[in-house]
């Protein structure tokens, strides 16, 4: 099946109905990629804060003054990103989980709960992380 459409030129293309499909594919995974790509930094910018102001022994801080605000800003920091993880990892999968049971199709299903079970990690790491950081 052909597909016609017109670009930006108004010129009138043909496309398979396979062609379409591969290009819609192709965008939501470069969004998915722009998504994962820019929490990514937003976690690296926010870890090189982290340890900056986690820093001990001769680079700590001088004495009397106080530190709480910044400890406090990593704190929100890291909550952020935690909730950034669940927003974009758990939601996702729950939606995945419910679709597969009401579909009664287990690979849906199945595919739902490892994405659950993988952002429940993630989430988790967060944790570990700023505990060894020690802020």
């Amino acid at each position: 099946m052909a597909v016609k459409m017109i670009n930006e030129n108004g010129n009138v293309t043909v496309k398979t109905a396979k062609q379409v499909k591969t290009e819609r594919t192709v965008r939501k995974v470069q969004k998915y990629i722009t998504v994962a790509l820019t929490v990514m930094m937003v976690l690296a910018m926010s870890s090189a804060m982290v340890f900056a102001t986690g820093a001990t022994g001769d680079n700590s801080a001088p004495a009397n003054v106080q530190t709480s605000t910044m400890s406090g800003l990593s704190d929100i920091i890291w909550w952020l990103v935690r909730v950034a993880v669940l927003a974009i990892g758990g939601i996702p999968a729950v939606i995945k989980i419910v679709q597969g049971q009401a579909d009664e199709n287990p690979r849906d299903r199945n595919a739902g709960i490892a994405t659950l079970v993988i952002t429940a990690a993630v989430f988790g790491a967060t944790f570990a992380i700023q505990a060894l950081i020690g802020i």
